[in-house]
């Protein structure tokens, strides 16, 4: 068997790796989504849990350090790297900001990296306030970050002081990009709503999209909360819903 061909578990057919690129509705209701080779696959419901895509910084050698040196998450697993080390996180939103006081707790210093000239209307006051206190973290603004540099693995950055017109270099293992995300929704061809970020708005509960037949869940959901556990448990949820639309 390729990994192109569709397995069975619990009675699910699986197929994996598989990319939609669009979907149309039948004349009959029904929904057809062609994949990236072509093959057609038809259903009377369709569950939207395509997550978001982190958007990339347009750095060269970035995806020869992503795993090893470049992250877009900053949990117990990338923490262990940023011991002993300079930790570079990149972004000036609540995200970035907590990601800079958890891992402060690891590495020898954070450098937060910011494109303005102030946090005080991307990010919380408690938590600005709480970045200028620690001294383990340095809020550099007007700055971006400009070369990744290394063999096997990250070993020191180039960053530019826009306002000076200068670069320095700081020896890191760990960069954290932390500049947003887009949702995987180009697909759904105008289908369903979406907000201004082109994420997938959902109504009647949380689940059901604009277009009876069509749910979302996780991440891409509009307003949901982006956590593992939170989209495992609408994942769960929505499947009752399905049922109904389907047995309607």
């Amino acid at each position: 068997m390729t990994t192109s061909e569709p397995f069975l578990k619990f009675g699910t057919k699986f197929a994996v790796p598989r990319r939609a690129v669009g979907v149309e509705k039948r004349d009959d209701g029904v929904f057809c989504v062609t994949m990236d080779d072509g093959d057609i696959v038809c259903a009377k419901a369709i569950v939207v849990a395509t997550g978001v895509q982190y958007r990339r910084l347009p750095i060269d050698r970035l995806e020869d350090f992503e795993g090893i040196g470049v992250y877009y998450a900053a949990t117990e697993a990338e923490a262990r790297f940023c011991g002993e080390t300079e930790a570079v996180v990149i972004g000036g939103g609540n995200s970035a900001g907590q990601a800079a006081m958890y891992l402060s707790r690891t590495a020898k210093n954070v450098h937060i990296l910011v494109r303005g000239t102030s946090l005080a209307s991307s990010m919380s006051d408690y938590l600005l306030s709480r970045l200028e206190a620690d001294p383990a973290i340095t809020i550099h603004y007007r700055t971006e970050l400009t070369g990744l540099h290394g063999g096997d693995a990250l070993e020191k950055v180039t960053i530019r002081d826009k306002a000076a017109g200068q670069d320095w270099t700081v020896n890191s293992r760990a960069v954290f990009v932390m500049v947003g995300a887009a949702p995987n929704t180009g697909w759904l061809t105008g289908l369903v709503d979406l907000d201004d970020r082109g994420f997938v708005i959902t109504t009647g509960g949380g689940h059901e999209t604009s277009h009876p037949g069509i749910f979302a869940v996780g991440d891409v959901r509009s307003g949901s909360v982006k956590r593992v556990a939170s989209a495992v448990g609408e994942g769960s949820v929505v499947i009752s819903k399905v049922w109904g639309h389907v047995h309607a």
